[in-house]
């Protein structure tokens, strides 16, 4: 799984098991999987491929990470694209319902958005990573969902 995009809507996201890009609403996103009673706050679900019915997590990476090795590779901008898109979606309130305390408010969750340091630095040109040279050959038409 990738995620490519960000914008104030949706994102675009490419499939690990078939490729196809795919662009899904942040409204229909939310932040914490459950799994019995535990409700794991770093992960984020994403729908069901349209063209495979696969299903992928975004995971974000924890708050005392180290510094990422590679600065500036594909994996070290799309672990920033993926924290702030978490970020985004606690701001918004998309929680999972055992996250969200008594009136609405969030729980131990905080959110992390990109600073606009980070963000000139890393995406000048916007919340995108460019598709990888030797993936752009494989990668199908977008969906939206």
């Amino acid at each position: 799984m990738a995620l490519h995009e960000i914008t104030p809507e949706d994102m675009l996201q490419r499939c690990a098991r078939c490729g196809s890009r795919n662009r899904v609403s942040l409204d229909t996103l939310e932040v914490g999987v459950a799994r019995y009673e535990d409700v794991d706050d770093g992960l984020v679900q994403l729908p069901a491929c349209p063209a495979c019915r696969s299903t992928e997590f975004l995971i974000r990476a924890p708050e005392d990470e180290p510094a990422h090795p590679a600065p500036g590779s594909f994996a070290h901008l799309h672990q920033l694209l993926v924290g702030h898109l978490h970020a985004e979606l606690v701001q918004r309130g998309r929680l999972h319902t055992a996250l969200k305390s008594k009136g609405g408010r969030t729980s131990k969750v905080r959110p992390s958005p990109l600073s606009q340091e980070a963000r000139e630095r890393w995406f000048p040109q916007g919340l995108r990573i460019a598709v990888p040279p030797d993936e752009q050959a494989r990668a199908p038409e977008e969906s939206s969902q």
